[in-house]
């Protein structure tokens, strides 16, 4: 006759009570914060591409 499994000791999510935790976690962050870090996020990006291309290591056309 099989046995049943012993129920674990530890508090076992499933994968439907994990993604409901991750989505209200998810959802309770401000609308703000999020907005602050993309636009960090896209200075970030703007101030690494500006960077590069004025450090291009072309000589200038002008003469002294």
């Amino acid at each position: 006759m099989p046995t049943k499994p012993k129920p674990s000791a530890k508090n076992v999510e499933g994968d439907f009570d994990k993604f409901t935790n991750f989505m209200q976690r998810l959802v309770a962050v401000p609308h703000s914060e999020i907005k602050a870090k993309l636009d960090a996020e896209k200075r970030a990006k703007k101030r690494k591409r500006t960077s590069k291309t004025s450090a291009s290591g072309h000589a200038s056309n002008e003469k002294d």
